[in-house]
């Protein structure tokens, strides 16, 4: 029906063969090739709905030493490949033309941000900047895959700007015939996997976080080179926690860093928030979908890949 055709900002692309969002920007891509990395950027990396935000917020904390209030949210809602997600996203094609997009590159805001930079990314390895674990610090975060893929479809089902055709069997399907959004998972996860035991570069098990919280805060502070006193360390836990996280976007910010309005704005409509506990994929497979998930698991999956928690 006219006027409620998708928007173009809801739809997909293709970028050397990876399916991409149309909110990312090709040639932000190609600007990573020389992009300039700051010794003390932290590059925050992850396939989608891998904890990403999560992440972000006990980086976020790290560096605040433990004070929400004083968290740089500044650069929380876009990824360095996608427009300037400050604004407000279109559902229907007719909104879109009505109040059309800014296409600015977030990437512009980012090269701008004073140090240390907190810059979020769900790019493979190979379209980051050259070397990027050499220069910059890098934290990766893998999530099982089949958490992962049922955390995005709950996302997008949440969003106005979702396809009208959007469903969970298509979304699947693609996954499994390595045509999902920011290209086949196992090799965005080998890519990151292969550069761990590099000094600057380290690799998170998101289900190993929610195991051990304050191991897991402990070992990210010391790899940004922060020291967190004893109360520190147990501030930060405690509000990067679910409970902690969801008491600090209820308050929206009252109190915040200055710069901070636009994330607590989005936040309202964007769903970065979920339950987080492993295992919850259970509700959605079907018996013949999970069966139909470990065949393409096995046969993708090798002895040197990294082993993952499916509860």
């Amino acid at each position: 029906m006219e006027g409620k055709e998708p928007s173009y900002a809801s739809g997909v692309h293709m970028y050397k063969g990876i399916v991409l969002p149309n909110v990312v920007l090709d040639s932000s891509i190609e600007a990573m090739q020389t992009f300039e990395v700051r010794s003390d950027d932290i590059w925050l990396c992850t396939y989608p709905k891998s904890g990403t935000h999560w992440m972000f917020e006990i980086v976020g904390l790290i560096l605040a030493r433990g004070v929400p209030e004083k968290i740089n949210r500044s650069l929380a809602i876009g990824a360095v490949e996608t427009i300037d997600m400050t604004q407000k996203m279109p559902a229907t094609r007719e909104e879109e033309l009505k109040n059309p997009l800014d296409l600015s590159p977030f990437a512009d805001k980012i090269a701008k941000a004073p140090s240390p930079r907190v810059i979020i990314t769900h790019l493979p390895l190979r379209f980051l900047p050259p070397k990027l674990e050499e220069r910059g610090r890098v934290i990766y975060v893998a999530r099982n895959p089949k958490d992962a893929l049922n955390s995005l479809y709950n996302m997008a089902m949440r969003v106005e700007t979702k396809p009208p055709d959007f469903s969970w069997e298509p979304l699947l399907g693609s996954f499994l015939e390595d045509k999902g959004i920011y290209g086949p998972w196992r090799d965005h996860v080998r890519e990151f996997w292969k550069i761990r035991g590099k000094k600057n570069a380290a690799f998170f098990f998101y289900e190993s976080m929610k195991k051990d919280p304050v191991g897991s805060v402990r070992d990210v502070a010391a790899h940004i080179g922060v020291d967190l006193t004893t109360e520190e360390l147990q501030k930060v836990v405690e509000h990067s926690s679910f409970k902690g996280m969801s008491k600090t976007y209820a308050t929206g910010g009252a109190g915040a860093k200055e710069g901070n309005k636009d994330f607590f704005e989005q936040i309202k409509t964007l769903p970065f928030l979920g339950k987080g506990y492993a295992g919850q994929w259970k509700d959605r497979f079907t018996v013949a979908q999970n069966e139909m998930f470990d065949k393409f698991y096995n046969e993708k999956m090798t002895a040197e890949d990294p082993t993952f928690e499916f509860e």
